[in-house]
């Protein structure tokens, strides 16, 4: 058995109280790192966060540079537009004002060309004169009307016009009832545009021509009553087109006109 002096334990006691001394220390220190690697993953995260913030205000202001530059752009254009639109609202109340004017002055216009068109039908050429002379009084109506609308009426008297100036290019037969030698008959009429006006009986024996200076029905000669007839045949489609020899007042000569004053 050993025996440990007085002196032995002291030291041994030092001994071990060096040891456990140093190993709190380590330990110690081993904390104090921890903390401070803690400390640092802590502020490594901070800094992270920080420049990710940055990061984010960086994009935020690029964008925001962007969106001021569109914006001026935007703006710009918005000045553009609204300087055309006001140029296009100047022109648009100009015309507006030019219709205005325009509708004062288009009925007393198309009053004054419904007459003239009414006085233009009672010297014209005899055909359909009542149904146009009727056309015209429904014209008048028309224009006196407040509900209708200012271009209506003059669709209306254009349309009349329009039909009228057709007269000029087309050939036409029908029947109608006419004076001739102080007794109404029933007749054939042949309209050649507006150059000329012939009728012929239902017996074909006796035609006539109107005469526009005299306003009144001339008797022709028989000679014409065959041309006459054919002609009709053309205007009523019964017949191919063909070329027609008609008698005209500027190449009749006495022969072949016998006057027929009592012929309406």
């Amino acid at each position: 058995m050993q025996i440990i002096t007085p002196l032995c334990f002291i030291i041994t006691l030092f001994t071990m109280a060096s040891a456990h001394g140093e190993a709190g220390q380590l330990k110690q220190s081993l904390e104090v790192a921890e903390k401070t690697q803690k400390m640092g993953q802590h502020s490594q995260k901070i800094v992270n966060k920080l420049a990710n913030q940055q990061q984010q205000l960086l994009e935020k202001y690029q964008k925001l540079l962007r969106t001021t530059e569109y914006q001026k752009e935007y703006n710009q254009e918005l000045r553009i537009l609204k300087e055309e639109q006001k140029e296009n609202i100047a022109i648009l109340q100009q015309k507006i004002e030019d219709v205005k004017w325009t509708k004062q002055q288009i009925l007393p216009l198309l009053r004054e060309m419904t007459k003239t068109l009414e006085q233009f039908i009672r010297l014209d050429l005899p055909f359909h004169r009542e149904n146009r002379l009727l056309g015209v009084n429904e014209l008048k109506t028309l224009l006196s009307r407040s509900s209708i609308t200012v271009t209506e009426k003059f669709r209306r008297v254009m349309a009349f016009y329009q039909a009228e100036n057709d007269y000029n290019y087309d050939l036409e037969v029908y029947r109608d009832n006419v004076e001739l030698n102080s007794e109404l008959l029933s007749v054939q009429i042949l309209r050649v545009g507006r150059n000329a006006l012939y009728v012929q009986t239902l017996d074909r024996k006796l035609s006539a021509i109107w005469n526009k200076h005299s306003q009144e029905w001339q008797i022709l000669s028989n000679e014409f009553n065959r041309p006459i007839q054919q002609a009709m045949r053309v205007a009523g489609k019964k017949t191919a087109p063909n070329l027609l020899t008609l008698p005209y007042l500027t190449m009749l000569d006495q022969p072949s006109l016998e006057s027929n004053k009592g012929a309406k």
